[in-house]
């Protein structure tokens, strides 16, 4: 009996400790090693729903009205909140597959506190308009019922809010003055709810607005951000909203709900999706500046405002790089999130990285040496010193096995496999280029600068 009573013991102390060893981070703003397997369900549906004219090569080029006008159309296109059988009271009993709190089956996570509830209607949580009703979201209309926009929310967070507009200043609601209430965000992901809201505000525009001509049958003339800034409007104004964007990164919550409310109704939010589509859209509103690169960058910021961003750099190698330097910006680097954070901008952002090419010594070519006899681009010189040009950033990032480079000024640009063939060679290049290559590494060179490439 005793024996018996040990073997209990031991087993009912494993059985409490498993939580803790499979605690997923929600406020994650890369997936961590628990969250993987939803992170990855994300990337697969965000690449699913954004295909033909809406593929994300087709639609970077855009921006103002025609990113506008594309994304508004695709909203039309997949949504199906319009239909008689969504109801602001069937978001009740839906949540529960959509805010899923991944480490508690049938709990949902809160908007603005991040508390973990349980989903059953009638536990002390109701419906949050982000939008609010009494400024164009009622709940009769789709506005007003759409999941993406309508939250569930702790009863006593919800009537702190009422119907104030989002912003810093007084008489203004911020979410960052409510703390996180779940033992599971992490203080070292800088938890907040700033950015959720943004995107929601944005993703209420780009579904129900109207830029210049363009709109969809889901029109709503009350779904105007621009003309709903200030205080009787939904945020204080558009360079706060994008410093909130920009700075709060989409989490591991926006990601699972996103693909729920997919689910749900048929439509995405874009700005969960590809956070940099939202400067591009509204560059006109506010000062803005370049940003350069020599990493990959998630999210692919190419414009910033003078507050900044927070982003994640990763090498081709998949590592984080361990030295940065940022010309026109102040800025911090957290090595072991590879999180990079701007601040203060005042002049287009040069971001560069300490990551030299290591050869291998099987490789007959070593792209990084001009006066390598093997060099597939001129085998007897240095091609009347095209490589010399001198390059401090090389702007590129890799999507649908295809290269796209930025910024590029009368630059020569090659591209060679590990066995030292050139795939590509442009000896004057200019603006973008997009290459398409097969999946593989790859050394790319511009000017006298190599980086290895990983295209996927």
């Amino acid at each position: 009996m005793d024996s018996m009573k040990k073997i209990f013991i031991l087993f009912a102390l494993i059985v409490a400790q498993l939580p803790l060893w499979a605690a997923i981070d929600m406020q994650a703003h890369q997936a961590s090693d628990e969250g993987a397997e939803a992170y990855s369900d994300y990337l697969d549906k965000q690449a699913a729903y954004y295909t033909a004219n809406y593929a994300y090569l087709k639609l970077l080029p855009l921006s103002g009205e025609q990113l506008f006008s594309a994304l508004n159309s695709l909203m039309g296109q997949t949504s199906r909140i319009g239909s008689k059988s969504f109801s602001y009271d069937s978001l009740k009993d839906a949540y529960k597959n959509v805010d899923k709190d991944l480490n508690n089956p049938g709990y949902i996570i809160g908007y603005y506190d991040g508390i973990s509830m349980s989903g059953n209607w009638g536990t002390g949580w109701n419906r949050e308009h982000t939008w609010p009703q009494s400024k164009g979201a009622n709940k009769s209309i789709p506005m007003g019922h759409d999941m993406q926009s309508v939250r569930p929310t702790n009863t006593a967070v919800n009537s702190s809010r009422g119907n104030d507009a989002y912003g810093e200043s007084g008489g203004y609601y911020d979410p960052d003055e409510v703390s996180i209430n779940n033992k599971n965000y992490k203080r070292s992901n800088n938890g907040t709810y700033r950015g959720d809201c943004a995107r929601v505000v944005l993703y209420d525009y780009i579904v129900y607005g109207q830029m210049g001509n363009s709109k969809n049958s889901l029109y709503n003339s009350q779904a105007q951000l621009l003309s709903k800034l200030g205080k009787s409007g939904v945020f204080e104004n558009i360079e706060i909203l994008l410093k909130w964007h920009m700075q709060d990164p989409p989490s591991l919550t926006e990601m699972v709900r996103n693909d729920g409310a997919q689910n749900y109704q048929g439509n995405r939010n874009p700005f969960i999706d590809y956070p940099e589509f939202a400067i591009q859209i509204l560059k006109n509103e506010v000062k803005t500046f370049s940003v350069g690169s020599n990493q990959m960058m998630n999210p692919n910021f190419q414009l910033t405002t003078r507050h900044g961003f927070v982003t994640y750099l990763t090498t081709p190698e998949g590592k984080h790089p361990q030295k940065v330097a940022v010309e026109g910006a102040s800025f911090t680097y957290d090595e072991q999130l590879g999180r990079l954070t701007i601040t203060n901008v005042t002049d287009n952002v040069n971001i560069s990285t300490d990551t030299p090419y290591q050869p291998n010594p099987s490789d007959p070519v070593d792209p990084t040496d001009p006066t390598d006899p093997t060099d597939p681009t001129d085998p007897t010189d240095d091609h009347n010193g095209l490589w010399d040009v001198n390059v401090t950033s090389i702007d590129y990032y890799v999507s649908d096995q295809t290269l796209i480079m930025t910024h590029l000024i009368n630059m020569p640009v090659g591209i060679y496999n590990l066995s030292g063939q050139s795939v590509y060679i442009n000896e004057n290049a200019s603006g973008e280029l997009s290459i398409s290559l097969q999946k593989g590494m790859y050394m790319l060179r511009v000017g006298n600068m190599t980086s290895k490439i990983v295209v996927y």
